[in-house]
């Protein structure tokens, strides 16, 4: 009954946990970057490394309340601290001192880590016996953790924090174990409970960086914040500011002042706006007003419409509007709250919550033009050399799906944010290649700040290249390129015509121009979705020359993926050597451990990573795919941990090589599935995804808690710290790999490294001696 309760208590204590590192990755997605999302799964997995390592060089008797006490304290203090002191990218440039705020960052996040750690590998020690029954309440509570920590932000926003460290509160009722003193730590913590309580009736607020665009908006004097909308995959806030004036790519030919517009940002980024249902004619002079300029196109699709422009345009040229927004709180402010601003016009369009790719696979009509619409400034584009958020609207499977959805005279439009030098206009432009090899269907134009791409489904004839050479000169736009004469640079002149040049150099010859130019501009696909990855190994020097000076290295994805790489290598290295030195130097010390937990936890994660990407695409949001299959993963992994309990430790190897085998098959399987059920709808995909998962998860569930039970007891803390640190380098490396090679390489990596832990699986080798 005693242990019952210790079970319950780790249960609740991994559900926290859980819930705080996903929370953690929301909050710092708001207040800083998407791409600060790598630090914070760094520190996590960082402190709970440290702890098997700090166990293992300090033997401590019973630290499960303590330890559950001082983790829900140090939720609390983490988050004031780093809410406080906010990371400034130009600052550290300036002075390098400044980036020391980010260890400031790593010591009182990653605390609450360690504190959790420290309860689940002491109890790997204190039951041995048991592994698989504490692996399974601490799998299955931070499955429970997963979906919990969507609905705590929700309903909570940023008192999610309070609510976490209140979970790790009442966990540590379960760890009290002498009777003796069981009355005074049970009064402590109702005492805490009771201030934790109380701290809910305080504003809690995220501070968000200065260089974020809702900061901007807010900083214009006269601006005010109207409203913050939260859901579980976002935050949306509504500014009244002049700062919120929004049309990207606006020609030069528009004299008149813009209509009124309320301001729209989501995570405090990608700023949209809402125009007042007044003077419309600036429409017209925009670029993905172009498809209106070249015949009656009736029925129109956009996808990724934001809060509308591109909806705008086609409503004011009495087209037939279907568009697809994949956030509800946008709709729902289109059509109820500012409908009678916006003088009711979203109601005459089909706005759909859902996202392009799963609507167009299940969809049969065919569109007159499809446009991928543009939200955001030029700042918050892929300004960034190295950008690593996948992208699926973006890639040769999609314009593939898109083409195949046009109607016989269609056109997909396509706008971009113009980047200097050129890379996103060549990526585009590559892209549409793929499709119409001889650049006959293309054409491609600019703004001082735009670029857009039109892919016809037939070749271009001269009336409609006159239309659209028509349409430049009037907007006094620069055409880049068109499968006919045309004076370049001309409109709006930069010193020489680069875009046009770059585009010419890649119609010569695209494989050499693939491999000799500077960036990385080759068409993406669905196995390697990164529309925004531009960086080339070979070429640093050269582009460190190009833009050094002009490149701030924490404000771009990849570079910071590199420095969490560097730090989780070296970090793995002193949490696996450093228990060396203090185990017995007269007794032999075999590295069988080492490697098989080492591999194992590389292997976890780099299947979990892959399976959270590929599943972006069919359920068509990050949030979703990640809660669904950690969900999945830890659900089915507890499981598979509860029935090693009663299985033979010699069967590991059979597990592994079972393991192995579903690796293989969900490699070369996985599209597959993911194409046939996409178009189904969120709700049937979410549980076909944990289905999918299920059996995967189920098996990787063995290898880790069975392992626990044929080492030495006095390996285990530092199993449970090589294993971390396995952990810590993981989601880094797939994510680097990937970008190269592709998620199947990374998953046929991920059954490699479990084969090799199979190798080190067997009973003698895993006995190791202290």
């Amino acid at each position: 009954m005693k242990n019952n309760r210790i079970y319950i208590g780790i249960f609740l204590i991994s559900l926290a946990t859980l819930a705080l590192e996903i929370s953690l990755i929301r909050f710092f997605s708001i207040s800083q970057g998407y791409h600060f999302a790598f630090m914070i799964v760094s520190i996590a997995l960082f402190g709970i490394a440290a702890s098997g390592t700090f166990l293992t060089i300090k033997k401590i008797n019973n630290p499960l309340f303590f330890s559950s006490i001082l983790f829900s304290l140090s939720v609390l203090v983490g988050f004031f601290i780093t809410n406080n002191i906010i990371f400034d990218p130009f600052q550290a440039i300036l002075n390098f001192e400044h980036v020391f705020i980010l260890l400031i960052y790593y010591i009182f996040l990653g605390l609450p880590f360690f504190f959790f750690g420290i309860i689940v590998a002491y109890s790997f020690s204190r039951f041995q016996k048991k592994a698989g029954k504490v692996y399974f309440y601490n799998l299955f509570g931070s499955a429970i953790g997963a979906l919990a920590s969507l609905f705590f932000i929700s309903y909570f926003h940023t008192k999610t924090i309070l609510v976490i460290s209140l979970i790790g509160l009442i966990s540590s009722l379960f760890f009290i174990s002498s009777a003796t003193s069981k009355a005074y730590k049970k009064k402590i913590i109702f005492l805490l409970i009771i201030i934790n309580i109380l701290l809910f009736l305080i504003p809690l607020e995220i501070n968000i960086s200065e260089y974020k665009e809702l900061s901007q908006a807010l900083n214009v004097p006269g601006s005010r914040l109207i409203d913050t909308r939260y859901n579980s995959f976002s935050r949306v806030d509504i500014i009244e500011s002049s700062f919120t004036r929004y049309a990207p790519g606006l020609s030069p030919s528009f004299n008149k002042m813009l209509p009124e517009q309320i301001g729209i940002t989501i995570d405090a980024s990608n700023m949209n706006s809402i125009t007042k249902y007044e003077n419309l004619d600036f429409i017209d002079y925009l670029p993905s007003s172009v498809p209106y300029f070249l015949g009656e196109n009736k029925k129109i699709l956009v996808i990724n419409s934001g809060a509308g422009l591109d909806v705008l345009a086609g409503l004011k040229n009495k087209a037939n509007v279907t568009a697809l927004e994949a956030n509800p709180i946008i709709i729902k402010l289109l059509k109820n709250e500012y409908a009678s601003y916006s003088g009711n016009i979203y109601n005459r369009a089909n706005i759909i919550w859902d996202e392009g790719r799963g609507f167009i696979k299940g969809n049969k009509e065919k569109f007159d033009v499809i446009i991928i619409s543009l939200a955001g400034n030029v700042l918050s584009g892929s300004a960034g050399i190295s950008g690593l958020s996948e992208n699926y609207l973006l890639t040769e499977e999609a314009f593939d799906e898109y083409y195949d959805s046009l109607s016989d005279d269609g056109f997909l439009v396509v706008t971009r944010w113009l980047l200097f030098p050129p890379r996103e206009s060549l990526r585009l432009f590559s892209l549409a290649l793929e499709i119409d090899k001889e650049a006959k269907k293309t054409a491609m134009f600019r703004s001082w700040t735009t670029v857009t791409l039109v892919l016809s489904k037939t070749d271009l004839n001269q009336d409609t290249i006159e239309k659209i050479k028509d349409f430049s000169e009037k907007n006094k736009f620069d055409i880049i390129y068109l499968p006919s004469d045309f004076i370049p640079n001309k409109n709006l002149r930069f010193k020489e015509p680069y875009y046009y040049n770059s585009i010419q150099n890649l119609l010569k010859n695209k494989d050499e121009f693939y491999k000799d130019y500077i960036f990385d501009v080759s068409p993406v696909t669905d196995n390697r979705p990164f529309y925004f990855n531009f960086f080339k190994i070979s070429k640093i020097k050269e582009l460190y020359n190009m833009i050094g000076q002009r490149w701030n290295p924490f404000l771009d994805s990849g570079f910071l993926i590199f420095f969490v790489l560097i730090q989780a290598f070296i970090l793995a290295l002193i949490f696996i050597l450093l228990p060396i030195k203090f185990f017995n130097k007269n007794k032999k010390i075999k590295k069988s451990p080492l490697v098989y937990f080492f591999a194992i936890g590389l292997g976890y994660l780099f299947i979990e990573v892959v399976f959270i990407q590929k599943f972006i695409l069919f359920l068509g949001h990050v949030i979703f795919s990640s809660s669904s299959i950690i969900f999945s993963m830890l659900l089915f992994s507890s499981l598979g941990a509860l029935y090693s309990q009663r299985s033979k430790i010699k069967k590991l190897t059979k597990i592994i090589f079972i393991l192995f085998i579903l690796v293989i098959f969900y490699m070369f399987s996985l599209d597959f599935i993911i194409d046939l059920f996409i178009s189904l709808n969120l709700s049937l995909k979410i549980i076909l995804s944990i289905l999918i998962t299920a059996p995967l998860g189920f098996f990787m569930g063995f290898p880790f808690p069975l392992g626990i039970r044929m080492i030495k007891k006095e390996l285990i803390p530092w199993a449970w710290a090589v294993n971390g640190s396995a952990s810590v380098l993981s989601p880094v490396l797939a994510i680097l790999i990937a970008l190269f090679l592709g998620y199947n390489s990374v998953l046929f990596l991920a059954g490699l490294v479990y084969l090799i832990g199979a190798i080190f699986s067997r009973p003698g080798l895993l006995k190791a001696q202290t």
